[in-house]
């Protein structure tokens, strides 16, 4: 997780506050620790495979697919960077609010796009399977089985859900402490099942959304060799993947009706969500959700646009657009934001994206054989079970006190083995470097031997970060995390491609030897990572044992990778058979997800939810990105590109719900609709911001609070605007009159119309003989959208490749005006007067859509 870069990357802050000691030399043989127990740990079987038994065999393929927005209440923790952590700092903080539902994370503010769950169902041949896409920083294991539960018997085995590994979308929803809690916050029961439910939701109207389909598929090994998308970032294997290599495997899934109406498009490659860093405290989808935004809207229907993640964990994405940080739109102690490289990059993708959705239809079928296999397997805390390689690597005897012999690389450079240094019977993780963040659980004999020598064992680290983190950790020397004991693969055959799953931050290393075991060619099996559950980043031995950040966030060493990819490769050929067999034979019993409990409230009641104040009652200490809110309605006319509409209400508490705005649009007199994109969705997320005061600010127990909300727009072209969608036509937004629309469960409000009107262009002109030069540039100094992939959006921009119309006024002299005259993509402008143009006093351009502006000279 880059977050935990975030969760784990504080080391000093950690070691001050922990004030905890050790010489790290390991207990003696008497220090009375007893046996690492299980005891503490509810276990459950996992059901049979549904439909095991009899022959794998083709038939006619059927496809649906849905998507719906989750209802998760703003203040939740954002996941995956525990900068957030409110004992570290300040990140994501705007004001010095109390909520009740963030534990020790900084509250998130707002939304700047919501959190959608995806779902593809096919059935062909007997087998029925489904997939479903979050916006999540990683998957929870308990989502799979609990889902698996709800749609019954019949997809037992057949759920696979994968995770966007946005940095930014919410926290608190897994109940493994040791990743989930200290990357994203303590489980709240009402957000897991809020999850859970649109899980239900969104499969089950997939699932009745089933019509006879084709299917295609698509495939480049030397995806983005210029590193536009995505690129390498962890430099530590640089010598092992042969340079700076990425995740280069790109596939794309295509699924139509027979007619050909377009149902889902699945793009795959590894990408980390992290444009966005720790300071964001809006909900975001970042750069996984940027691309599918972007590519859904090359459509002109509602069509289901899933990027699932290949090998993300040592790979970056790579950001379009800019903000100018030093000009802030309200107070210059707010974070700086910069939403609009989600966009950018998506934008950037998209040409490759439609090509390889063209390519993947020339080739498809509506028959092919299908069957799927969901194991749960064991991890520790037997060394034994983490042997691999035909026991060429394996763990020596877990006693906490021997100390390592200090030799890893045998002469050749091969590992040695059994590997003593990794000594931990509960796990351990921060392995990363040469010093551990707690002293009292480093490994035996260890200190000062990189990466071994930061190393802390699981019990003391949980204990400690239990405290500042407010987790329920299962602390205690013979008590390893539950959840890290058990991991969830998956493998699904389509035909003649195998879909492998991988529980957690796949590197480009270990997605190699995935492919290499596949029982199908590398070309045909497709790697999925963040998918069925979280354990930290899967790396080689090899490495691993190089150390940085990477190898830090893992609970069972350097064998845990590999080990993980033979126990996935045995369930792949299980896929590859022409049997139907059932994966519960192999598994490990599953870890069975806790009762879980929320330690919020909202029974205070709410003040005046769903009413408009009036300005004077307005205080000043609701928040806005521009600053105080001065005004509750929008202003009467706003210019495009640079005119800000904002509307403040009051609505109820986030956790009775989220209020839904929608922008509207004057199409009569007195008549308003929905303002909607090429792909029929409305304009919501992404082109409206969503902010959130709770006041007071920090109530007594009991006191009543207000929960004021704030919508914002920005007078430019909404993404899926059609022919307004180049970048160079965001002075075009249609012009008319608009309005807020919110929607909530128990309210609905209008905002006043507003009026978007004509932008004022910023003109120069200089004189060279008969010649005006002319330099057209439009402004957005508080805007927060796309205006350019290279420059500031937020600062002067050309007008680029427009159509002018230019009036001169000269001393003594008619005024001249030129039609047509075609601008530069610098947004420059020549006009020759045909006599000296010295003699010109004043210039106004109007560009195509009657933006205009003057200077006089």
């Amino acid at each position: 997780m880059g977050g935990l870069r975030g969760a784990f990357g504080f080391a000093a802050a950690l070691a001050i506050a922990a004030g905890c000691g050790g010489d790290g030399d390991g207990a003696a043989p008497d220090a009375g620790y007893p046996p690492v127990t299980l005891d503490h740990c509810a276990f459950a079987p996992i059901p049979p495979t549904a439909r095991a038994g009899g022959q794998v065999v083709a038939g006619p393929l059927r496809a649906g697919a849905a998507e719906a927005p989750v209802d998760i209440p703003v203040s939740t923790a954002l996941g995956s960077y525990t900068a957030r952590a409110n004992f570290l700092g300040t990140s994501g903080k705007v004001d010095l609010r109390r909520t009740d539902i963030n534990g020790a994370f900084n509250p998130s503010i707002g939304v700047e796009t919501r959190m959608w769950v995806k779902a593809l169902a096919l059935e062909a041949g007997g087998e029925k399977v489904v997939l479903l896409h979050v916006d999540l920083g990683f998957p929870y294991e308990g989502f799979v089985f609990d889902l698996e539960q709800r749609l019954g018997p019949d997809y037992s085995g057949k759920v696979i859900i994968t995770a966007s590994h946005s940095h930014s979308a919410w926290g608190q929803y897994s109940a493994h402490a040791g990743i989930g809690g200290v990357g994203a916050g303590r489980v709240q029961r009402l957000v897991y099942h809020r999850f859970l439910d649109a899980f239900e939701q969104v499969a089950r109207a997939a699932i009745a959304n089933a019509q006879p389909a084709r299917i295609g598929f698509f495939f480049d090994g030397e995806f983005d060799p210029d590193d536009q998308i995505n690129r390498d970032r962890r430099g530590e294997n640089d010598a092992l993947a042969g340079g700076p290599r990425d995740d280069n495997q790109f596939f794309l899934i295509r699924v139509d009706a027979v007619d050909g109406a377009p149902i889902a498009a699945l793009p795959v490659f590894g990408i980390h969500g992290t444009l966005q860093d720790a300071d964001n405290s809006f909900a975001s989808t970042d750069a996984p959700g940027g691309i599918e935004r972007v590519f859904q809207e090359a459509f002109d229907r509602p069509v289901v646009v899933m990027h699932l993640q290949g090998a993300g964990g040592d790979v970056s994405p790579v950001g379009h657009g800019e903000v100018d940080c030093a000009v802030r739109p309200g107070n210059p102690d707010d974070p700086c934001w910069t939403w609009l490289k989600n966009e950018g990059l998506g934008r950037v993708a998209l040409p490759y994206l439609v090509a390889a959705y063209d390519a993947a239809g020339a080739r498809m079928t509506d028959t092919l054989a299908i069957e799927m296999l969901t194991r749960s397997v064991e991890l520790g805390p037997d060394p034994d079970t983490f042997t691999v390689r035909d026991g060429a690597l394996r763990y020596a005897v877990w006693d906490r006190y021997t100390p390592a012999d200090r030799r890893i690389w045998a002469d050749d450079g091969s590992i040695l083995s059994p590997i003593d240094e990794f000594n931990a019977p509960v796990g351990a993780a921060l392995c990363e470097a040469d010093y551990p963040v707690f002293p009292a659980g480093a490994l035996a004999g260890t200190d000062e031997l990189p990466p071994y020598g930061s190393c802390v064992t699981i019990d003391v680290a949980g204990s400690i970060l239990g405290e500042l983190l407010d987790l329920r950790f299962e602390a205690a020397p013979d008590k390893p995390v539950c959840q890290s004991t058990r991991t969830t693969v998956s493998a699904l055959r389509l035909g003649d491609y195998l879909i492998a799953t991988m529980p957690g931050e796949v590197t480009t290393l270990i997605a190699d030897r995935v492919r290499a075991a596949s029982p199908m060619p590398p070309d045909k099996t497709i790697v999925l990572g963040y998918a069925q559950g979280e354990m930290g980043y899967i790396l080689t031995p090899e490495d691993w044992l190089q150390g940085g950040y990477e190898s830090s966030i893992n609970f069972w060493g350097p064998l845990e990778g590999e080990y993980l990819v033979e126990r996935l490769a045995e369930v792949m050929a299980m896929a590859a058979t022409p049997e139907r067999e059932d994966a519960a034979e192999i598994s490990a019993d599953r870890y069975v997800t806790p009762e879980l409990q929320d330690d919020f409230t909202v029974d205070v009641p709410a003040v005046a939810p769903g009413t408009i104040p009036a300005d004077a009652d307005l205080p000043d200490n609701v928040w806005t990105r521009t600053g105080p809110a001065t005004r509750v309605q929008p202003l009467p006319q706003i210019e495009r590109v640079s005119g800000l509409a904002q509307f403040v209400w009051i609505g109820e508490h986030p956790a009775a719900s989220t209020p839904v705005v929608t922008l509207q649009r004057e199409a009569s007199p007195g008549v308003f609709a929905d303002v909607v994109r090429r792909s029929g969705r409305p304009v919501q997320e992404g082109d409206i911001l969503l902010a959130y005061t709770p006041l007071p600010l920090r109530p007594d127990p009991g006191e009543p609070r207000t929960h004021y909300w704030v919508a914002e727009w920005q007078a430019v072209p909404w993404l899926g605007s059609g022919e307004l969608d180049a970048l160079d036509r965001r002075v075009a937004v249609p012009l008319g009159r608009y309005r807020f629309h919110v929607t909530s469960p128990t309210y609905e409000l209008f905002s006043d119309p507003f009026e978007v009107v004509p932008a004022t262009l910023d003109v120069s002109a200089t004189a060279s003989g008969t010649r005006l030069d002319i330099a057209v540039r439009i402004a957005a100094t508080k805007g927060f959208r796309l205006m350019s992939l290279t420059a500031p959006s937020n600062g002067p921009l050309p007008v680029k490749n427009g159509v002018f119309r230019v009036q001169v006024e000269r001393t003594g002299g008619p005024v001249v005006q030129f039609d047509d005259v075609a601008g530069d993509a610098g947004g420059h402008i020549t006009v020759d007067l045909g006599s000296d143009a010295s003699a010109a006093r004043r210039v106004t351009v109007t560009d195509a859509w009657g933006n205009t502006g003057s200077v006089d000279l």
